[in-house]
Parts: structure tokens; C-alpha cells; sequence
């Protein structure tokens, strides 16, 4: 079977879909847990403090500008 992304919800000790599953009934299945455990603004940050927007910065990256044929 090939892999399938399936979003659930944790209630009462058990996991339930969230949509329709395309899983023959009494399948054993393998599930790998993946949590968002850090908020998108600290995430940001981190990137930000790690230099991931800095080429933002130089004028080279703009990519809409009139020099290279998509005016502002």
C-alpha cells in the first residue's frame, strides 16, 4: 500500500479519522505520530534570527522590479 496522509483526532483513547479512509476493513496498520509541537511565530523567528530571510535584504533578489520585465 502506498503511504497515506491521514489526519485524526486524539479522544477518549482513541484515534478517529478525520475523512473518509480507502483502508479494507481490520487492516493492521503501522501509524508514525508527527506533532506540531513549535508555534509558526517561533519557527519564523528562528529562521529569521538564523539568517534564512536575509537575502530579502539586497536589492538583487527582487524579483519584481521593471529590470526584469514585471513591473511593480
Amino acid at each position: 500500500m502506498m503511504p497515506q496522509r491521514i489526519h485524526v483526532i486524539y479522544e477518549n483513547g482513541v484515534l478517529k479519522p478525520l475523512g473518509k479512509m480507502d483502508i479494507a476493513e481490520h487492516r493492521t496498520l503501522e501509524i508514525l505520530v508527527l506533532e506540531d509541537d513549535l508555534p509558526l511565530s517561533l519557527i519564523g523567528r528562528v529562521a529569521e534570527q538564523g539568517g534564512s530571510y536575509d537575502f530579502l535584504h539586497h536589492a538583487a533578489e527582487d524579483i519584481y522590479s521593471a529590470d526584469d520585465g514585471e513591473a511593480v
